[in-house]
């Protein structure tokens, strides 16, 4: 009889012990991770254009000038130097050098001639426009252009819009120099492609900021957000100067 009652409980133990999961078994959802705090940001703003940029402090840094060969010291990049506008911001990709450089550059334009005409590429882009792209809630113009002599070179990745009677400009550039020219050759500190890859991350941080308003004005009243998404949390704003 005592052997009869101990058969089922050892049954027990040993059916327990078969149901054990093996350490590399994995049941029902997998197991969560700590996610990763947000790099930390700066934060452009310019209350005049009510426009604003949002940028990792690490990787990028901004810049007072616009540099290298083809330089026009224009508000855009297809702008002459007595064309009437504003150059907002310029940010420059870590690691620039004068074999190559990457920057954002954001101007702006208030001027009737170049509002008239913001949307239109120079004679180099004509053939290269690209589909529109939405930055901020607003469609851009898109374009590419390019220029080439003495060994030197800059590429452009162009984007215009107009918004509430002022000329929004946004260039990306990549240029330099031929690095075979130099003795021995250099090494540029990225391709191209890897500086307009690091340039375009960079749009993600832009708004208008009178938009951004009315959409935390509309989430504080109950009504959804017309796109998901949050913005990081990011340093006091820096202003346009």
């Amino acid at each position: 009889m005592r052997c009869l009652m101990w058969v089922p409980l050892l049954m027990g133990v040993l059916v327990m012990a078969g149901c054990e999961a093996p350490e590399s078994a994995t049941w029902g959802e997998p197991q969560q991770t700590a996610a990763s705090a947000p790099a930390p940001q700066n934060l452009f703003r310019s209350e005049e254009y009510r426009v604003e940029l949002a940028y990792p402090e690490n990787g990028v840094r901004r810049v007072d000038h616009t540099t290298g060969y083809f330089n026009n010291q224009g508000w855009r990049v297809d702008a002459g130097p007595d064309q009437p506008g504003r150059q907002l911001l310029i940010l420059q990709l870590d690691g620039s050098d004068d074999v190559t450089t990457g920057q954002l550059r954001l101007g702006v334009s208030r001027d009737p001639a170049q509002v008239r005409d913001c949307t239109q590429p120079g004679n180099a882009a004509a053939d290269r426009r690209g589909d529109p792209v939405f930055l901020g809630g607003v469609p851009f113009v898109t374009f590419q252009e390019g220029d080439a002599g003495m060994s030197h070179y800059q590429n452009v990745h162009a984007y215009r819009a107009v918004r509430d009677g002022t000329c929004y400009a946004i260039d990306l550039v990549v240029q330099g120099t031929n690095p075979q020219v130099y003795d021995p050759p250099r090494t540029p500190p990225f391709s191209q492609q890897q500086g307009f890859e690091r340039l375009r991350r960079l749009l993600s941080g832009f708004a208008f900021s009178d938009a951004r308003s009315g959409a935390l004005n509309d989430a504080r009243n109950g009504h959804p957000p017309a796109a998901p998404g949050t913005r990081p949390r990011t340093a006091p704003a820096e202003t346009a100067e």
